[in-house]
């Protein structure tokens, strides 16, 4: 089964957030307006939202999730 890996951007971009949730307990809202304000687009070059940041986090816990239930089966 091929599944692509994060880009190097993906993955800079989740340590950002997560580090920013977890370790400053910043809101998601928060987060949204501090990559916003730092100059950083969505890959599709639009603004972040409390939504998008939501989006990045469950992706990568459910992608995670479903690799690791794929590797158990192997």
């Amino acid at each position: 089964m091929y599944l692509r890996p994060y880009s190097e951007r993906q993955q800079k971009l989740h340590r950002i957030i997560k580090k920013l949730k977890e370790k400053r307990h910043m809101s998601l809202k928060s987060i949204a307006d501090k990559l916003n304000a730092l100059g950083i687009k969505t890959h599709q070059g639009k603004l972040f939202s409390s939504g998008s940041i939501h989006s990045i986090l469950k992706r990568k816990k459910e992608r995670d999730k479903w690799i690791e239930e794929v590797r158990k089966k192997e």
